[in-house]
This record gives C-alpha cells, structure tokens and sequence, in this order.
C-alpha cells in the first residue's frame, strides 16, 4: 500500500490537472457556441446554393460543362476534414475511418485539411497531394479559395476521375457523425423538365461557368464549419468526462489517504500498547 505522503502528493497533483481541465473545458464551451452559430448561420445559404445550382441544371446536357459530366474511371481524390489539435474524443478516428473505406487499392490521393489527418495519413503510406493546416478556431472564408482552385485543377486535368469530401457533420453537442460525400462531378438531375417561363442571361453555360466554382466554395466552407463545430463540441463533452473522472478519482484517493492514515494511527496506538505491558510486566 502507498505511504499517505506519496496519497497526498498524487491528490494535489490530480487537483492541479483538475483545475486545468475545468479551464479548458470552459474554453471549449465559448468556442463551441461561436463556431455552431456560425455553422448554422451558413446551413440555410449553403442548401440555397444548392438549390440554384440545381435549377439551372434541369434539362441541360451534362456534357456542356466538365465540372458536371461523369468520367469513366475509379482513380479518385479524398479530401479529409480533421482538426489541428486532439484531446475531442474519437472525433478524428471516425473520420479518418471513414476516408480509408474510400481507399480503392492504389488509386486513391488525399488531400489532408488538419494536422491529424495529415500525419496519420502520411504515417499510413498514403499518397497525399496537400495539406492544408493551421486555419485557427476562427477560419476566414478566403482560405477556401486556394483549395478549391487545387481540386480543380487537378479534376480538369483529368488526373481524378471522382473528388470525395469526408468531414464531421454536427447534429448536436453530443453527436457528431462522420459523413463521405462526391464533390465533383456534381450529383445532380438532369433530366428534370426545365421551366420554360424563364430566360437566363447570360446563358445558362456562362452562369454555370461563374456559379460552379462559388457553389464548390460554399460547399467545402460548409464542411469545415460543420467539422469545426464538432470538434470544439467533441473536446467541450471530453473534457467534461475527463473533469467528473478527476473528482472522482480525488474522491478515491482520498479515501485511500484517510484509510492509510487511520491504519498509521492504529499501529501507533498498538505498539504504544504492546510497549507499556512490556513495561508493566518487567
């Protein structure tokens, strides 16, 4: 059994850990409610996006645009969302699952958008194109363009044949489900019947060629918010179990501590006892 000294040093060192996690899990609550208001903020102008972009398409010729045709082929490119830090739970690890069931053998690149995925990926052997780190609690719209321009490019280029998207998408602050989704071509139906009341001007290849990069913009702007709001919910709920599991463990090891102390106690008064019949029997 340990020595009450060294119980007592494992209770003050146990509280100092405690009080460190009470201050990150307070931390992570502020940015949790900043980063979910900005995540259900753009919700509502991302499915409007969409929703445009699937009216224009109705009844045109998927052919008319390289951003809309099906290629034939299974060389794909997966873009990963994880965080930069850890400490959220499984959070990472359902995702990063996620995107390896995208692997298909030998022809599958990544583009890693976080540090975990980045290092696990590369850890793993994986093929990765670009990293994208470092974008903060707070990530400002313009930080998509470079990566869209990349996905891009390397699609028009025919090097991929299909872009996929893995993130986290936030449910509530206790639920976070990791989501694979095709970026490019664009899932969409065309042989929906057009509306023929309405004139576009510019024409409809024209809109498309202007709309198609913006909607990609706000799409992958979504997944990062989305994933962002998960994480900081993910590390607010671990944070919270790892404070309850710090209280509890004081509670044991004090616990322990009185129990030592009274054993220490009762051995005294034992031997003070033993000594004085010595005593009186000489």
């Amino acid at each position: 059994m340990a020595s009450s000294k060294e119980i007592k040093r494992r209770i003050r060192s146990v509280t100092n850990t405690k009080q460190i996690i009470s201050a990150m899990e307070m931390v992570s609550v502020v940015k949790m409610q900043k980063s979910v208001a900005r995540n259900l903020a753009s919700r509502d102008f991302s499915a409007a996006s969409a929703e445009m972009l699937a009216e224009i398409c109705k009844g045109i010729n998927p052919e008319s645009h390289p951003l809309l045709k099906q290629k034939v082929g299974v060389r794909k490119l997966v873009v990963v969302i994880t965080s930069d830090r850890g400490l959220c739970g499984a959070l990472n690890l359902r995702a990063l699952k996620l995107a390896l069931a995208e692997v298909e053998s030998g022809e599958t690149d990544f583009i890693a958008i976080g540090k975990k995925s980045r290092d696990f990926l590369g850890n793993h052997g994986f093929n990765i194109v670009a990293s994208y780190t470092g974008f903060g609690d707070y990530l400002e719209f313009k930080v998509i363009i470079p990566i869209i321009r990349q996905i891009t490019n390397e699609y028009l280029a025919d090097r991929y044949n299909q872009v996929n998207v893995v993130y986290t998408h936030f449910e509530s602050g206790l639920t976070q489900t990791p989501k694979a989704l095709q970026l490019l071509p664009f899932l969409i139906d065309f042989g929906c019947t057009a509306d023929d009341n309405l004139t576009f001007e510019p024409s409809k290849a024209e809109i498309l060629s202007s709309l198609i990069p913006r909607i990609l913009e706000t799409n992958m702007w979504q997944y990062i918010l989305e994933s962002a709001a998960s994480e900081h919910s993910a590390r607010m709920v671990a944070m919270k179990n790892a404070d309850e599991n710090a209280e509890d463990l004081i509670t044991d090891l004090t616990l322990s501590f009185n129990q030592t102390r009274q054993a220490g106690i009762t051995r005294e008064i034992a031997e003070i006892s033993a000594g004085k019949m010595t005593l009186e029997a000489n």
